[in-house]
């Protein structure tokens, strides 16, 4: 079936999954677990999906079925975590600065929480002393991402706490009696496989870390940062051995740390990104000042990562003309700034207005990162469960946005 149908049936941008790569991820993560929980004998492992790649419900309850966990990072993930059906024991509250009412909430709710710096804990610990508690911890390895805005270790990051504030740490926790049950780390978002050694070093660090200053932690988080592959020369993240490098430091580590009952990992993006299609409309297309500039109706209020972070998608186009030239250039959006690129210097055959553009691996920080920026509408969210053309099985799993929508949410008094 054309991504075209599509198009004409649910509006033009449109994001689109395949529900068989995203449960085969899930699957692929399962097994991760597994294999770690064989090695490490009684000892739990637990993979916790980051709701803000993606909060669709439809992508949240394939990751509950599967069995995977999940982490929230804000009110809105918490509730709609909620009402996928996880309970208080399958989630994470992993947050920076946030206030005193937000914490508030996540202790009504039950979720254990995750603080990253003295600060938080000062005001934890005055709201609720004798709790218990998890710390992120900044093991001071530079960290790994696709990225600078994305590396979230070393010290010109904001998360965690340093070696350095350890000291002031146990003291504000031995103020309110706070009890620091598990430590989390994190080294940034997308990883793959000449990453695999940076990220074995973080996990090095911060394991060191909790063995020389922390007393009966039972839960250590490892963070993910579990890459995809974007562009056509990369390979897949080798799993298996990701598993190999890291089973015999954590065995080490188990041994010498009996109090641990606990690993966690974050795989975000790995679950949903390959699932995922942005589809657009070609708008304009023209030769100017000796350059191609192709046009379309994906904005970077619908995609921001590509101008955010330089961040590479592969494009391809469905083509009514399919005899056209092959040339180089630019694929930009419909938002007034000069940054609204989507990808630039490209090889492609030259499309006509009206063909169907293709962003691929857009299923993580898409939709989730997605605006209103110059007022423009949020687009809908298909997810296709079955392919073939006797009988497809597709159904919307987010409603298009209506200028109407945004229009209710203005106060006109």
């Amino acid at each position: 079936m054309k991504r075209k149908f599509f198009l004409d049936t649910y509006g033009s941008p449109l994001y689109l999954y395949d529900n068989s790569i995203l449960c085969d991820r899930c699957q692929q993560m399962k097994q991760f677990q597994e294999e770690l929980e064989r090695a490490l004998l009684g000892i739990k492992v637990r993979m916790h999906y980051s709701t803000k790649a993606n909060n669709n419900p439809a992508i949240l309850k394939s990751v509950r079925d599967a069995g995977l966990n999940v982490d929230c990072m804000s009110p809105l993930e918490l509730q709609i975590n909620k009402e996928c059906g996880f309970t208080k024991e399958r989630m994470l509250y992993v947050c920076n600065n946030i206030s005193q009412d937000e914490m508030i909430m996540v202790y009504e709710s039950g979720l254990l929480i995750c603080l990253d710096s003295v600060s938080q804990v000062h005001t934890w610990g005055q709201l609720y002393p004798g709790s218990s508690i998890m710390v992120r911890v900044n093991p001071g390895v530079l960290g790994v991402g696709h990225s600078q805005k994305v590396i979230t270790s070393g010290s010109k990051t904001k998360f965690g706490v340093s070696e350095k504030q350890l000291n002031k740490l146990f003291a504000v926790a031995e103020q309110y009696n706070l009890r620091i049950i598990g430590t989390h780390q994190h080294l940034g978002s997308l990883f793959l496989n000449d990453k695999i050694p940076n990220y074995i070093t973080g996990v090095k660090a911060g394991l060191e870390i909790v063995k020389k200053y922390f007393k009966n932690v039972e839960i250590v988080d490892l963070g993910g940062g579990f890459g995809v592959p974007y562009k056509p020369n990369e390979q897949p993240l080798d799993l298996s051995l990701l598993v190999s490098e890291l089973i015999p430091i954590l065995k080490d580590f188990v041994q010498s740390y009996p109090s641990v009952k606990e690993f966690k990992f974050e795989p975000g993006r790995y679950i949903p990104c390959e699932s995922g299609t942005l589809l657009g409309t070609v708008t304009a297309v023209e030769k100017r000042n000796r350059t191609w500039w192709i046009g379309t109706d994906i904005g970077m209020n619908v995609l921001v990562r590509p101008s955010m972070y330089g961040s590479y998608h592969e494009i391809s186009f469905e083509y009514v003309n399919i005899n056209s030239k092959e040339v180089t250039a630019n694929i930009c959006g419909n938002v007034c700034e000069s940054g609204d690129i989507l990808g630039k210097r490209r090889r492609v055959r030259l499309p006509e207005v009206g063909d169907t553009v293709i962003v691929h691996n857009a299923g993580a920080y898409g939709y989730s990162m997605a605006s209103n920026y110059t007022g423009r509408s949020k687009p809908a969210e298909v997810m296709i469960y079955a392919d073939g053309e006797a009988a497809p099985a597709y159904k919307v799993i987010r409603q298009r946005e209506k200028i109407s929508d945004m229009m209710r949410q203005i106060e006109w008094n």
